[in-house]
């Protein structure tokens, strides 16, 4: 009897340890998480919502031009020159994209899309 209420006790506080690891694990991953990004709370939301409105145009070019650059890369013997032309498109919309976060007052991480790996914490924009 001591033995078995031993192992329940045993069980239960290992089922307690192993669910609190799993609770402070909860949303781990890349960056921050979509609204962790340091610099997120200062930012209005209007002036977002009216810097996402502006610059949509741009990044559906951008999406656009990265799908013919995979495109590019997937022919059995890609044309470097044209790659090259496609990375150098989408810099040009990138810093247009940059240029009008900096007119909104906006921090702007660079990545829409894929965003780890990219700017300060990677999650902002």
């Amino acid at each position: 009897m001591k033995k078995t209420v031993t192992m329940i006790m045993v069980t239960v506080f290992l089922v307690a340890l192993l669910g609190g690891v799993a609770y402070a694990w909860k949303g781990a991953g890349f960056g921050y998480g979509p609204y962790g990004c340091p610099g997120y709370a200062s930012v209005d939301p209007q002036k977002a919502q009216q810097f996402y409105n502006d610059t949509l145009s741009l990044r559906q070019k951008k999406l656009q031009l990265r799908g013919e650059l995979m495109q590019l890369y997937a022919q059995p013997n890609p044309d470097w020159n044209a790659i090259s032309q496609k990375k150098q498109e989408i810099a040009k919309i990138m810093t247009e994209i940059q240029k009008k976060a900096h007119e909104y007052g906006i921090g702007y991480a660079s990545g829409f899309g894929r965003m780890h790996g990219f700017g300060n914490c990677g999650r902002c924009w």
